[in-house]
């Protein structure tokens, strides 16, 4: 047993206690988080009347998810606030400990349990205790001094709300705090790869195409007819392809580049950095995620290029592609105007047939031709512990490498386990 006469102490579950017990007209006690022995002498004070308490605690579920206190021990101090009408306070955030009794003050450095046990030696102290001039500063910037003092309080000035408290327990219930065994060593689990996945959009330019307004659909010319059924395609000389130069590892060189092109890049860059898990997905070494990285920026960018020199070559074609269109619809609508001439009371003259049919045209052209910058991203995934225990993953994973030379002493080192103390003999293999 402490000691609290001396200056360095131990802020044990005890000690505490014994300062919650002694106050007489003040107690103050800030803390992330309690234990449920604290909270029940923090109960008990409650109620036997004792008037001049202040709680001041955190409302993050993460703090209970790290061992600082425990759901119940926040339980039962809401449940004796309010039955002795006392506000919970809140300071997001706060990560020191304090308790103010009358004139003596602990302050202490509260302990994650998923980290290490709390000291019970005096000899391995972790709070410092105080009296004097000090304790009367520290309660007032607490909120615990008098009335007069109040607008020197510094922290704890929202109350614990019972709908923010709900959100605390909502979320502990969908990530609830692992049980803590200090005696059990944690398990360490690590791989030396990991899954990917490219996503690239808008890079198959031969593929655009939108549905056409009712008012474009009967067409008896052969050549356009090639081209448009419901829906309208790029033009084939916007399709490539095109002679660019692109980026490699090596430097710039002149490539011929279609979507045949943008597919067997891709390809190239997944062979000669990934390995193919049939059923599972795509893995990737750790240590190539850099070199990988820079490969795919500039496979992005050679996109863009292309996607450049496309829509220079659509610009040229879309003036012919679109006077075609003209030509063969004014005779119908000069024959057939269509409702939307009625319907406005607009008079179907050769001026308002032509000017309304080249403005649908290009709106149409425009939608289905809008050469959308390309987007290329990378998605990594970590392996599960539990992947590893799937002979058929495993089985699948191995023989992918070997097809592709990867030596056997690194495919049997790829995943590894063990405590998060390791003993003498250090991790062992999986």
């Amino acid at each position: 047993m402490t000691v609290l006469g001396q200056t360095f102490d131990v802020a044990s579950d005890e000690n505490l206690i014994r300062l919650i017990n002694r106050a007489s007209r003040r107690l103050a006690v800030i803390c992330p988080a309690l234990s449920e022995p604290v909270a029940k002498a923090i109960e008990a004070r409650l109620d036997q009347g004792f008037p001049g308490v202040t709680i001041i605690v955190d409302a993050d579920p993460e703090v209970y998810r790290l061992g600082y206190g425990t759901e119940a021990a926040l339980d039962l101090l809401r449940a004796a606030s309010n039955r002795n009408q006392l506000d919970l306070r809140v300071q997001p955030g706060v990560r020191i400990g304090v308790v103010i009794s009358d004139d003596m003050t602990m302050v202490f450095s509260p302990v994650p349990l998923f980290a290490e046990a709390g000291s019970t030696l005096t000899d391995k102290p972790n709070a410092v205790v105080l009296s004097g001039a000090a304790v009367e500063r520290l309660a007032e910037a607490a909120g615990a001094g008098a009335a007069a003092a109040i607008d020197r309080q510094e922290i704890g000035k929202a109350a614990l709300t019972p709908a923010r408290a709900e959100a605390l327990k909502v979320d502990l219930k969908a990530n609830p705090p692992q049980p803590f065994n200090l005696a059990r060593a944690l398990r360490v689990f690590t791989a030396k790869v990991q899954y990917v996945e490219i996503l690239v959009e808008n890079c198959r330019l031969s593929s655009r195409q939108v549905r056409l307004p009712k008012v474009l659909l009967d067409i008896s010319d052969d050549q356009l007819r090639d081209r448009i059924s419901s829906t309208i395609r790029i033009p084939t000389s916007a399709l490539g392809p095109f002679s660019i130069m692109v980026e490699t590892s090596d430097g710039d060189s002149r490539a011929s580049v279609d979507d045949d092109w943008v597919k067997g890049e891709r390809k190239r860059i997944e062979d000669r950095y990934t390995y193919l898990v049939a059923r599972f997905g795509r893995v990737i070494f750790s240590r190539d995620r850099e070199p990988f990285g820079k490969e795919i920026e500039r496979f992005r960018r050679n996109l863009e290029k292309y996607r450049d020199a496309a829509l220079g070559a659509f610009e040229k074609a879309k003036t012919d592609f679109e006077g075609a269109l003209v030509k063969e619809y004014m005779p119908k609508w000069r024959q057939k105007p269509p409702n939307r001439f009625a319907e406005h009371g607009l008079a179907a003259t050769e001026d308002n047939l032509r000017a309304e049919l080249q403005g649908v045209v290009e709106s149409t052209i425009r939608d289905s031709l809008s050469f959308e910058p390309p987007v290329v991203r990378l998605v990594y995934k970590a392996i599960a512990l539990d992947s590893i225990d799937d002979g058929e993953f495993r089985g699948r994973l191995e023989d992918a490498m070997r097809r592709k030379g990867v030596p056997g002493a690194i495919i049997r080192s790829l995943f590894t386990a063990g405590d998060a103390a390791p003993t003498a003999s250090g991790f062992e293999s999986v």
